[in-house]
């Protein structure tokens, strides 16, 4: 079985719902190809974060907007208005006419349709809130790139680009999606590695970019993201380093090294096999505008 074949199998094998000779097709070929194995982790961990109940609390003035919204919906046509007739007489009987909004809702109307209700307006009347900080991504998983580095860093690179949906630009489209992120994309960085492709992305609802460059054959990749609660990183370990004379830190999977450096802004990833304290030096300088100040630190 080509892995190919086998990305079509792997939802369909964590949900059991192979026939027996197709399941033991998949887990022989599982028990060869790590880059498998690391699709097949990224969807239980996908499963498993799907099905993590959460709480969202619900603002004390929800059944208030939604009153209101409602009232203005139904007063827009004579068989509204009949139903707004109705209202006061079912809010007489529960005790409130918050209650009597609730039985128009959930005994009117279908359960799915309801549920549409409530969202359309819950949404409409509290969208703003949905743009803060708290619906922002909290962390990055890098576990996608790192677990398939040891078979191809290339492909680890376009797996990690494809779970984060990205699409190819240039480096103006670049600057222009992502204003606030601090970075720089030369078409030649320092060793002669020359721009081969831009990416945008997104992490949660904030912005991200990536590229990748080549030099003879040799890969090298970068990507920019806001500065992040976390950084998932699977079985593999973060370590302190140093770029240079900046304090920064890495995470080694064989001769591939994931090299990060944030400012206030932006944290700057590259992905190479360059030793920090020679070529990789220049490189990040390259990207990562006023790194000569000293700004640029370490602190995921």
């Amino acid at each position: 079985m080509i892995c190919e074949q086998m990305t079509e199998q792997l939802g369909l094998y964590l949900d059991g719902e192979l026939p027996s000779a197709a399941q033991d097709d998949v887990e022989a070929h599982l028990l060869t190809c790590s880059s498998c194995q690391a699709d097949l982790e990224a969807l239980r961990d996908l499963a498993a974060e799907l099905t993590t109940p959460s709480n969202v609390p619900v603002p004390e003035t929800l059944w208030t907007a939604i009153e209101q919204r409602l009232d203005a919906e139904l007063q827009t046509g004579a068989s509204r208005d009949a139903q707004v007739a109705r209202i006061p007489a079912q809010a007489e009987a529960s005790g409130s006419r918050k209650s009597a909004v609730r039985l128009l809702l959930f005994r009117r109307a279908p359960l799915g349709l309801a549920a549409a209700i409530v969202l359309a307006i819950g949404l409409s009347v509290f969208s703003p809130d949905w743009t803060d900080s708290t619906a922002q991504a909290s962390s990055v998983d890098f576990s996608v790139l790192l677990n398939a580095l040891p078979i191809d860093a290339q492909k680890a690179f376009r797996k990690f680009l494809a779970f984060y949906d990205a699409k190819e630009g240039t480096s103006l489209e670049a600057k222009r999606y992502a204003p606030d992120l601090n970075f720089e994309l030369p078409e030649t960085l320092p060793g002669g590695f020359h721009l081969e492709a831009v990416y945008l992305l997104r992490f949660g609802h904030l912005p991200g970019v990536a590229a990748s460059y080549e030099r003879d054959g040799e890969f090298l990749g970068v990507v920019f993201h806001r500065p992040v609660h976390k950084e998932n990183l699977g079985p593999h370990k973060d370590y302190p380093c140093m770029v240079g004379q900046h304090e920064g830190h890495k995470v080694s999977v064989g001769e591939w090294k994931l090299v990060h450096l944030m400012d206030p802004t932006t944290c700057h990833c590259v992905l190479s096999r360059l030793d920090e304290q020679t070529e990789l030096v220049g490189v990040m300088a390259a990207i990562t505008p006023d790194l000569s100040t000293g700004h640029s630190q370490h602190n995921h």
